[in-house]
């Protein structure tokens, strides 16, 4: 069965996209259902569903299931996975998601029903098919209690002395990011100790993985994102980041999402509101020119204007020509 993943900036419009491609699948192809998985590692928690974009599609209810470790949402014949199913305090990795995939794809493979994975986070993506055992190493929060108190200096130099061959495939952005050294350090340091076992990775035939790159003009897409920050600020998103604050633990990487730092920066009267939009607007189209670099690792991905009247005709022909 083969795998559809849908990536693009932020504000393009990916969810629609697999909303409407889901819908094709059911229509033209001899499958019961699609499942659809979120590729995006800030709408994983339920803390900040306006912050993220988790908007839940209209008409889709939440589910729990025997079958599945986490909460889904479900209209009709479509489900939705991996959004809001984490709290403030809790981490999310790469491993984590591979983890959430593989439950889901095993699901659909008995039950006739194609899989989707939709969202910004790239990487997730790329590596949706990979089998290193390091990706499934958990938080270990007592070593990271302990590497939170050293330097960026000593984190570089324990991992190098750890894992001199890991430190030199690390490029300067990784090098100086202290929460990739430590997670990397953490990785290290579990493979030393005991190979972790690989759970859900299925040692018979890959699936084929398909890239649906979904992009826009710079333009359009620049007024897409202005026009969602002014309407998340406008619904919410201040109120939701003040709850979060007074939370006795909140995991960085929520703390981290686009927006978060200037919120917090206007609740403490360090900026003025309109300031404190345009820093939130600039560093969302920041992101979305990494995002168009990332776009590279994909060279083979297929192409969706979403700014035109047709794109839903554009995309059952990229359909066709797929499957």
């Amino acid at each position: 069965m083969h795998i559809i993943s849908i990536i693009g900036p932020t504000g393009v419009g990916k969810t629609a996209v697999a909303l409407a491609l889901a819908t094709q699948l059911i229509q033209h192809k001899e499958i019961v259902g699609v499942d659809i998985i979120s590729a995006d590692s800030r709408q994983v928690y339920k803390d900040i569903p306006i912050l993220s974009g988790a908007d839940v599609p209209d008409g889709f209810l939440p589910v729990s299931s025997s079958a599945y470790q986490q909460q889904f949402f479900v209209k009709e014949q479509i489900r939705l996975h991996g959004v809001g199913i984490l709290a403030a305090q809790d981490s999310w990795s790469l491993g984590q998601f591979q983890s959430l995939f593989h439950e889901v794809y095993a699901q659909a493979v008995q039950q006739h029903r194609a899989v989707i994975v939709v969202g910004g986070t790239t990487l997730y993506h790329k590596q949706l098919l990979q089998t290193d055992a390091r990706l499934h190493v958990l938080p270990n929060a007592e070593l990271r209690a302990k590497l939170a108190t050293l330097s960026l200096a000593a984190l570089q130099a324990r991992l190098s002395a750890l894992n001199f061959k890991y430190w030199q495939t690390m490029n300067n952005s990784d090098r100086a990011n202290p929460r990739r050294l430590v997670r990397a350090i953490e990785q290290t340091v579990a493979a030393m100790q005991a190979a972790p076992e690989v759970k859900g990775l299925a040692k018979k035939s890959t699936p084929k993985q398909i890239f649906l790159f979904v992009t826009t003009p710079s333009a359009v897409l620049h007024e897409r994102i202005a026009a969602r920050v002014q309407q998340r600020f406008a619904g919410g998103v201040v109120a939701e980041v003040q709850r979060v604050l007074q939370l006795a633990s909140v995991s960085e990487q929520l703390t981290s999402a686009c927006g978060f730092v200037e919120i917090e920066q206007y609740l403490n009267k360090k900026l003025p509101v309109d300031e404190c939009i345009a820093q939130w607007l600039a560093r969302e189209i920041r992101y979305t020119k990494a995002q168009y670099k990332w776009q590279s690792q994909f060279a083979d991905a297929l192409q969706l204007r979403t700014e035109t009247a047709t794109w839903r005709d554009d995309l059952l022909m990229l359909l066709q020509s797929v499957y």
